[in-house]
């Protein structure tokens, strides 16, 4: 008998993809952590143990509440296969989503789909080959080209990454329905007041992620509400 789409994708590619995303994501960490390797048994580089729960304070204050906050954020973008190809690749937010996202529009199809999670795997790994040519390219001449570019230009790059979120929320806000868009934009100005008051600085790690987490929650909430019938 023949099987449906949604049986092989449930039973075959689901599957699949998991058991490869996690011996690649184990073989992945296994390479970032070569370099310590080299200095702890070659170099006999030996920090103490002061320095090291130093930097490990200092590492997790930044990159804790993310650990939280991006599988909130994202997954619902990129989906499980998607989610291992921009852990592997990095850059998930500067290149990542905006490449899932633009396949997605490409396409047609929507979040959450089991096709929009095929496409965006999709739109992900083409993103990945083009960032590699491009970094390996700009590895060897970047510096060279940025020489000599006018300083104006140099100082315009500074906004780049609020630019490239502004595009895409407006893209989203176009795309998704009326009582949405109108009721997350207040909550996203009153977190964004509440967070220039210091308000969330009384928290653990100084409240940096906490404006992310909020507005992520209740903005899901809302979705929710909104598009129930």
């Amino acid at each position: 008998m023949e099987r449906t789409k949604e049986e092989i994708f449930i039973k075959d590619y689901m599957p699949y993809i998991i058991n490869r995303g996690k011996w690649c994501t184990r073989l992945v960490l296994l390479v970032a952590y070569l370099p310590v390797l080299v200095l702890l048994f070659y170099f006999d580089a030996h920090p103490t143990t002061d320095s090291i729960f130093t930097g490990m304070v200092s590492m997790l204050s930044i990159l804790l509440p993310w650990y939280i906050v991006d599988p909130i954020s994202l997954q619902s973008i990129f989906g499980t296969p998607g989610m291992y190809l921009s852990y592997m690749a990095g850059n998930t937010k500067e290149v990542r989503v905006p490449a899932s996202t633009q396949a997605l529009n490409a396409s047609g199809y929507q979040l959450g789909t089991q096709e929009g999670t095929l496409i965006s795997a999709i739109g992900i790994a083409v993103s990945t080959f083009i960032s590699l040519g491009l970094m390996t390219f700009l590895a060897v001449a970047g510096q060279m080209i940025i020489e000599f570019l006018p300083q104006p230009i140099l100082d315009a790059l500074q906004f780049l990454l609020p630019s490239l979120f502004g595009a895409l929320f407006i893209d989203r806000l176009l795309n998704s329905p009326v009582k949405l868009s109108l009721s997350a934009l207040p909550v996203i100005f009153i977190v964004k007041a509440l967070a220039v008051l210091g308000i969330f600085a009384v928290l653990p790690f100084g409240g940096g992620y906490a404006p992310i987490i909020i507005c992520v929650i209740v903005c899901m909430l809302l979705a929710k509400i909104t598009s129930s019938p």
